[in-house]
């Protein structure tokens, strides 16, 4: 079982002509930013850089972190809000366990998420991912973290 995939060279503007794309691994944040806030690549790369202090060809990290701050603080960023969604809303069978991609892809199906998962991150829109090719397949990952864009 699978949920819909979109390939980012398709949703995120200017992945395909981006030379700094081409030359970038371990970008999922850049990438997840750019498709939930509706950026350009190259912009979203220096956004993460200077928000994240992520360095080229590097993963980012302080990601929870600094997404919570921007939902506490209510600031907006390329005029969309971000909203944290509550933990206690990523628990299923009341709350023994932790809500998978799956599950959230269900009960989610509207409106542009930034998911998190154990080394990763992507984005799910309308029900639609935004991310790697198996991030629509393996669907029992389980979510660390989610955002509510938009």
């Amino acid at each position: 079982m699978s949920i819909p995939y979109t390939s980012t060279s398709k949703a995120i503007k200017g992945y395909s002509e981006s030379l700094l794309a081409k030359s970038e691994r371990a970008d999922c944040v850049v990438r997840a930013i750019a498709s939930a806030y509706d950026l350009e690549y190259n912009k979203a790369h220096q956004w993460v850089s200077d928000k994240f202090k992520r360095k080229f060809r590097k993963s980012t990290f302080g990601l929870p972190i600094g997404m919570d701050k921007m939902s506490t603080d209510n600031t907006r960023f390329n005029y969309k809000k971000t909203k944290t969604i509550d933990t206690k809303c990523l628990t299923t069978n009341n709350g023994k366990s932790k809500m998978t991609v799956g599950t959230f892809a269900k009960e989610y199906n509207t409106g542009t998420y930034i998911i998190r998962v154990a080394r990763h991150a992507f984005t799910i829109k309308d029900g639609w991912v935004i991310g790697n090719p198996e991030d629509a397949t393996k669907l029992r990952k389980v979510i660390k973290n989610a955002w509510k864009i938009g």
